[in-house]
């Protein structure tokens, strides 16, 4: 796991090994990073966000909460 050293991670929130957690990151409570994510520079997760899977989130995103991203659809004919 590689988290900068700038970054804000809640005490509540779960960031996996292998993660990357750029500069100025916020991770907000209950948020679930999973281990083949990177989050680039001021990526704000707001709280309850889980991203999963080979994810890049580019720089400056605002992820609100309940938001799931990486993850297989819930529409199961794709």
């Amino acid at each position: 796991m590689a988290i900068s050293h700038d970054a804000l991670v809640h005490p509540h929130a779960l960031v996996e090994d292998g993660a990357t957690i750029g500069e100025g990151c916020t991770v907000g409570p209950f948020c679930h990073i999973g281990p083949n994510v990177v989050l680039g520079a001021n990526v704000e997760l707001m709280s309850h966000v889980v991203v999963q899977g080979h994810t890049q989130i580019g720089d400056g995103t605002l992820v609100h909460p309940f938001a799931v991203l990486g993850g297989i659809p819930q529409d199961l004919k794709f």
